[in-house]
């Protein structure tokens, strides 16, 4: 009972703590020493795993209102914070007037997640779009059909650690070190957004190559391509070692399916592809689409020869980039990395503040 009891009032485990250990649980980070200096304070409350029906909504609003309620008061006491949520299921709290200026930063279109009621995840997001005071979207597609229903909205696509990918040594520890070359790799979680016919099409086309998947397997069957043995799945790594890994790839690819699970989604992967200096093939998503001049396009029923073209392009010899091609692609990705994103989400949560 007392662990129901911790769950459905969450704000009781706060009076068990001291003022600096709660601080130091809502607040992901110490304050900047400058009084005026903005920093984000961080909830992770728990909540009821439902939101279908006028019940169920009704308690996550209290279970989470509550979290913050009980938080505010002790690390931002009097104060009247700016909220920034990815959540759409929780229009209440954008209701609220505690807050000075209320953000809805819309990373997906989760009315088409596998697995999630959608009608009831577009009912609570139209009632999280009219109560939010800015809409923030991170792929044009998500823009363009819910800044209708937005008191304001703006476009901010996903960055890029360009540090962190460019430059990579291959880590010689790496199980993709013991791979036949070439190797056509993806990283990033293997669920049903990746179309498994068209990797198995490009793996069985070009045999001689190693294809490569890093990151965790959901919602797909353990056997699924148990007859193709140049595609191996090597599992999560660390994202501290990832680029370690990804050098050894030759190409990288990203066979999405094309439907509505993934239109509107911005893969973050996409730009850390482009900043190893690799080769890269996508599914033709809008996002993806953006890119066209760094990437290469292709359907999921061309995706297998393009593959292939690429292949025998990298095996007959490393290609000359042009010093124009490489500086236009440097200077996108200056531009696309997290430092100017961070820039520019702040400017446009103050904007007027």
């Amino acid at each position: 009972m007392q662990v129901i009891h911790s769950w459905i009032r969450p704000h009781t485990r706060f009076k068990t703590r001291s003022p600096e250990r709660t601080r130091q649980i809502a607040n992901g980070c110490s304050a900047p020493s400058a009084s005026n200096a903005v920093f984000p304070y961080i909830v992770n409350p728990v909540m009821w795993p439902s939101f279908r029906g006028p019940t169920s909504t009704a308690l996550n609003h209290h279970l989470l209102s509550g979290a913050v309620h009980e938080a505010l008061r002790h690390v931002a006491p009097g104060k009247h914070p700016i909220l920034v949520s990815t959540s759409p299921i929780v229009p209440g709290l954008f209701r609220d007037h505690i807050f000075k200026r209320k953000i809805y930063y819309c990373v997906d279109d989760f009315t088409h997640w596998h697995g999630i009621n959608g009608p009831a995840m577009h009912r609570l997001e139209q009632q999280t779009l009219h109560a939010c005071d800015l809409m923030i979207a991170t792929s044009t597609s998500i823009l363009d059909t819910r800044s209708p229903f937005a008191s304001a909205s703006t476009l901010l696509t996903h960055g890029v650690d360009l540090a962190h990918f460019s430059g990579a040594s291959p880590d010689p520890d790496s199980p993709l070190a013991a791979l036949p070359h070439p190797v056509v790799g993806m990283f990033g979680v293997f669920d049903q957004r990746v179309d498994g016919q068209a990797l198995r099409a490009a793996a069985r086309l070009s045999p001689q190559a190693s294809f490569v998947v890093l990151g965790p397997v959901v919602d797909r069957q353990p056997g699924e391509f148990h007859d193709v043995p140049n595609l191996h799945f090597l599992g999560a790594v660390p994202y501290a070692d990832l680029p370690g890994h990804v050098a050894h790839f030759d190409l990288c690819i990203l066979p999405y399916v094309v439907d509505a699970s993934t239109w509107n989604i911005n893969p973050l992967k996409l730009k850390e592809y482009l900043a190893t200096g690799k080769p890269v093939i996508a599914s033709p998503l809008p996002e993806a689409t953006r890119l066209a001049a760094y990437l290469t396009l292709a359907a999921p029923d061309a995706f297998p020869q393009a593959v292939a073209s690429a292949l025998a392009t990298i095996e007959a010899g490393p290609a000359v980039q042009s010093d124009a091609a490489r500086t236009r692609l440097d200077d996108f990705l200056q531009s696309e990395s997290w430092e100017a994103k961070a820039k520019s989400f702040l400017s446009d949560v103050m904007d007027d503040l």
